[in-house]
């Protein structure tokens, strides 16, 4: 019996610090977090610091940090991380934050153009450069970029 409440703190308490990973990385005070999620100061303070509280608070977490329905829950039966509506990823003492389509294509494209110098010698810019457009249409086709996002 004292391992499940063991258990349940260690939860309430990684939940607290996925919940102030999100308020740093926001920018905000405890009171502009408390404000951003509609909860009173204390409220808020208690899921910080890994203290119990309501499911509707939790509710008010998740919509107030754009974090999909449910994960705070799911922090607490057991999973280490959250992954917000944009891609964002908190980790205990990391956040992941995925590129965007943009950001991907413009990596392919550079990684494409680099790996064609490299590997075919005597190859022109403007070849290289086909190269990658050609590589950028198929992974468009495919589904893997959005179109347009050359």
């Amino acid at each position: 019996m004292a391992a499940t409440t063991e258990t349940r703190t260690d939860r309430l308490t990684l939940l607290g610090v996925l919940v102030r990973q999100r308020r740093v990385s926001l920018g905000h005070t405890q009171l502009q977090g408390a404000k951003a999620c509609g909860l009173s100061n204390q409220t808020y303070w208690n899921v910080e610091h890994g203290r119990p509280v309501s499911v509707t608070t939790y509710a008010k977490v998740e919509q107030g940090y754009e974090m999909p329905a449910g994960a705070c829950l799911a922090v607490l039966d057991g999973s280490d991380s959250i992954t917000l509506l944009d891609g964002t990823e908190l980790i205990s003492g990391a956040q992941v934050q995925r590129p965007s389509l943009g950001e991907q294509a413009e990596d392919v494209r550079a990684a494409v153009n680099t790996a064609a110098r490299l590997t075919v010698p005597g190859i022109t810019l403007g070849q290289a450069d086909a190269m990658t457009e050609k590589v950028i249409e198929e992974l468009q086709k495919r589904g893997i970029l959005p179109a347009g996002s050359a």
